[in-house]
């Protein structure tokens, strides 16, 4: 399935073929350097930092911070869960849409594999950004590699 990412002007970022060499939100003396040459290299880039399905709620969409299995067998982010059967008064799996016995919160079971396989993705995210920050610190805000 192919993810469809907005053109780079819809968030700020214009190409050298555009008459603006700056953001939309900066000053027109500040530099801008494009992140990436093409379309294609921001796709690799995203979905090299992307974290894997496993480590995705199905009711949220987002990375997994405190995971647990529910009697499906499937995992949920636990806050999320909750709300699904106790907030919304709801007796089925978000998955799989059969009933399930047990909605209560004593049956849900932290799921530690998931929860540390978030963490270190959590981590390996952060190293990205440390040395994207160490690159841009080196080169003083400029944007030729010099």
């Amino acid at each position: 399935m192919t993810t469809m990412n907005p053109p780079l002007s819809a968030v700020g970022i214009h190409s050298n073929d555009d008459d603006s060499s700056t953001t939309s939100t900066s000053s027109s003396s500040t530099p801008f350097c494009p992140p990436f040459p093409t379309n294609e290299a921001l796709d690799a880039y995203l979905a090299s930092i992307a974290p894997p399905r496993e480590l995705i709620c199905p009711i949220t969409q987002e990375l997994l911070k405190d995971p647990v299995v529910a009697e499906d067998g499937h995992t949920y982010e636990r806050n999320s869960l909750i709300t699904w059967f106790d907030g919304m008064g709801r007796n089925r799996s978000p998955v799989t849409n059969s009933i399930l016995e047990n909605t209560s919160v004593e049956g849900l079971v932290t799921n530690l594999a998931v929860a540390s396989m978030a963490v270190a993705h959590r981590e390996r995210l952060g190293k990205e950004l440390i040395r994207i920050c160490q690159g841009i610190k080196d080169r003083e805000g400029r944007c030729d590699e010099d």
